[in-house]
């Protein structure tokens, strides 16, 4: 089972660098320079906040930078307007050893792409991993795991990079009231 979901997430993975989803995103996960997870928490409706954690780790000096965007519909593309400043929270090396231990705990690498619930509505969770050397589960150095609906695993691992980026109580539990609900 594990070895069908990694040969099914490469060649989502395949599908996904072919495809013109970037729109939704800031910049893509190949400009990463160091080892970087990417948590984008992005509601389905047109005009709302988007929201992105990126923890990094450059040669000893770990941090989460947070970004928010607005998602703007004109005419038929949408586009990302950035909001505000970019909020730079510092990490120690233990912080980054014991999320990255979670990771690998967690088995994100075997995790399938997508979900096999459909949505129409709600806020998506996308969370990306970008290494710098392959990892032993599919020999890549990049995955992507996208879900709407509950997830305990990857879940846990959502809830850690926010806390981690000092989210407050109230907005983790607002988006986990519009997200987290079960199948």
């Amino acid at each position: 089972m594990v070895n069908e979901t990694i040969e099914e997430n490469i060649q989502s993975l395949k599908e996904i660098e072919k495809s013109e989803w970037n729109e939704l995103r800031a910049d893509s996960y190949k400009t990463f320079k160091n080892d970087t997870y990417r948590l984008t928490i992005y509601p389905t409706w047109t005009n709302a906040e988007i929201s992105e954690y990126k923890m990094e780790n450059g040669w000893g000096d770990p941090k989460i930078s947070i970004k928010r965007y607005e998602r703007i519909l004109d005419g038929q593309k949408t586009h990302l307007k950035k909001i505000g400043e970019t909020e730079e929270i510092p990490l120690s090396e233990n912080d980054w050893n014991q999320f990255d231990n979670l990771v690998t705990e967690q088995c994100f690498w075997t995790m399938p792409i997508r979900s096999k619930s459909q949505y129409l509505d709600g806020t998506g969770w996308i969370l990306e991993v970008k290494k710098g050397k392959t990892n032993s589960c599919s020999d890549r150095e990049y995955h992507i795991v996208s879900r709407v609906t509950d997830s305990p695993k990857y879940f846990e691992i959502c809830d850690r990079l926010l806390k981690l980026g000092n989210s407050s109580q109230k907005e983790q539990d607002s988006l986990l009231y519009k997200s987290w609900t079960s199948d």
